[in-house]
């Protein structure tokens, strides 16, 4: 009885089975006071909880679906989340042996969606689209020294457009295969101590993670590039506008003009270049290649000066005591010699003191005489310098102390005290302090070319070092002449006042005036002699941290040249007319 309950219990369960799970009834013959129920035979069915066996003390969820954990056989992943017929699909977390995890959506045993995933390897936080476990999509990258990528990623590569800030950088623009690739900008972070970034803002276009093509780069201290770039350099056609003024429009080769100023060069005709006191000169600078081929800058800053032979003073002079606390250095010249600076101007001298014609006529004669001889002494060689230097060395002692002698008012033919002149009243007795005039202003080149139009050289200022080093060579050599040691004008003075009342006699008033006007020509203008002309490139900053070679010129000073007076037209001598009168007189007076 209780075998027939069991079987109606089980009726419905057998009326569930598939038909061949169904049990078969097998029948047997019984006896008559027998009657014995079927036997049922039922097949084993395998269940299926998930598609990889289990390896965890939790329990699935019926039939793989629900929440659950998993640990795979390996023991290095672990999955804690949603399953649906056996697996991961959902919401889950995916644990590796490392460090690494993953948090987020599941699709089909995949990691497709959104989530967070950590990298432990290199402390990277990952937070956007993934596709197949891939990062795929939009997506915000962290990186451990707080840099930050935002934008599109392509299997786990930056792709497309994003934006990565560094604590130096910050690029905006295209990607390709994790390089910065198409159009994007870049914005440097400002000046550093270790010269890590600069400040600098790019925009245009990049290949491979390099500044390639058409862009504009703004640098921190103003300077300004529009032009091509290749390989992170200018190359090609570009404008360049620097910071100092230098503007630059052609061509660039590998960060460089195609043309670039090495040189300066002075145009001149010839060699030295001769100039006349109180006569604006011209002066034409020109930028230069090593081809010697005018480069077109536009804005270079060039300076002009002038210099005298530098003199180094004798031990023990004046003028060597106080030498160090002059800051004007000599300055190293192409001629073989050093200079120190002379003052330069532009400033239109005044006419002011003996510029009357009939002074410069006069001593113009006389400085043609001896620029004559100058030049004629220019030609020979130095041999004959030193012979006829020897020759004339008695002579040219003997007349040196005349004038020391007559300029003391002592004459040895004879006389008594000279009394003094009355000083002319266009001269002063005392020498006033005159400011320096201003010096030349510096020029800007245009088209690799500057030029200064009336520029002069300015009287020397008081105690000028080469004037006052020539004057005591001087001394020193009239001394040695004579055989005396070398004496002070005030001694020199003070031992001829002594003799005086012996032999003395004045100096001719022609001699008097002729001093008068040379000393106030040198208060007017520059001393005659050779000067040296210097061009220096001054451009600050130097264009491209190059500063090109300064040029050197040789100038020779010389006197005003001769003015020829014009000619008064008087009667014409008429002989006929004068015998006529002349007959006409003996006529009358013999009758």
């Amino acid at each position: 009885m209780t075998s027939v309950l069991a079987l109606y219990r089980n009726h419905d369960a057998l009326m569930n089975m598939s038909s061949n799970q169904q049990p078969t009834l097998i029948l047997r013959k019984l006896s008559v006071d027998e009657y014995v129920l079927p036997k049922i035979h039922t097949k084993k069915i395998k269940r299926v909880n998930s598609e990889r066996k289990p390896f965890s003390v939790n329990p699935f969820p019926k039939l793989g679906t629900g929440h659950g954990v998993y640990v795979f056989e390996n023991q290095y992943f672990k999955y804690e989340g949603e399953w649906v017929k056996g697996k991961k699909h959902g919401f889950g977390k995916l644990l590796l042996k490392d460090g690494t995890y993953y948090e987020g959506q599941f699709n089909q045993g995949e990691i497709t969606g959104t989530g967070f995933k950590f990298f432990s390897e290199t402390k990277c936080k990952y937070k956007g689209q993934f596709l197949k476990g891939e990062m795929h999509g939009r997506g915000i990258m962290e990186f451990p020294d707080s840099s930050e990528y935002e934008g599109n990623f392509v299997h786990n590569r930056k792709n497309g457009y994003g934006v990565m800030r560094t604590p130096l950088t910050q690029y905006d623009g295209g990607y390709q295969g994790n390089m910065r690739h198409g159009e994007g900008r870049m914005v440097y972070a400002p000046m550093r101590y270790d010269k890590t970034s600069n400040g600098d803002r790019y925009e245009g276009y990049w290949v491979a993670d390099k500044r390639h093509g058409p862009g504009v780069l703004h640098c921190a201290d103003g300077s300004i590039f529009d032009g091509n770039f290749d390989n992170d350099e200018f190359h090609g056609h570009g404008l360049y506008r620097h910071i100092s003024g230098v503007i630059y429009d052609g061509m660039w080769l590998k960060g460089f003009p195609a043309k670039m100023a090495s040189k300066l060069h002075i145009v001149v005709e010839n060699t030295p270049m001769v100039i006349r006191q109180g006569t604006p000169f011209t002066i034409t600078v020109q930028c230069l290649n090593d081809e010697n081929e005018v480069v077109g800058d536009e804005g270079r800053e060039i300076q002009i000066t002038a210099g005298f032979k530098y003199y180094q003073p004798s031990k023990g002079s004046a003028l060597f005591d106080m030498i160090e606390d002059v800051e004007d250095k000599p300055i190293d010249t192409p001629f073989g010699y050093q200079v120190v600076h002379y003052p330069l101007t532009n400033q239109e001298q005044e006419n002011d003191g003996p510029s009357e014609e009939d002074e410069e006529q006069e001593l113009s004669q006389s400085q043609t005489q001896l620029d004559l001889k100058e030049d004629e002494d220019e030609n020979q060689n130095n041999k004959e310098e030193e012979i006829k230097e020897g020759e004339d060395g008695e002579k040219l002692a003997e007349n040196e102390k005349q004038d020391d002698e007559k300029e003391d008012g002592v004459d040895n033919s004879g006389g008594g005290v000279e009394e003094p002149d009355e000083i002319p009243n266009n001269t002063t007795t005392e020498t006033e302090s005159v400011p320096l005039p201003p010096p030349v202003p510096n020029c800007r080149s245009e088209e690799g070319v500057c030029v200064w139009n009336e520029v002069y050289l300015a009287p020397a200022p008081p105690m000028y070092r080469p004037f006052v080093a020539m004057e005591e060579a001087e001394n020193d050599k009239k001394s040695s002449s004579r055989g005396k040691p070398a004496i002070n004008k005030d001694d020199r003075r003070s031992s001829i006042g002594v003799v005086r009342h012996n032999t003395c006699s004045s100096i001719s008033p022609v001699d008097k005036m002729r001093r008068q006007k040379e000393k106030a020509l040198e208060e007017k203008y520059a001393k005659t002699g050779e000067y040296v002309l210097m061009v220096h490139d001054v451009t600050n900053p130097p264009f491209l941290g190059r500063t090109i070679e300064p040029a050197f010129l040789l100038l020779k000073l010389k006197r005003p040249e001769a003015k020829k007076r014009a000619k008064k037209e008087g009667k014409k001598w008429d002989t006929s007319q004068h015998i006529r009168r002349s007959m006409v007189a003996t006529e009358g007076s013999e009758d």
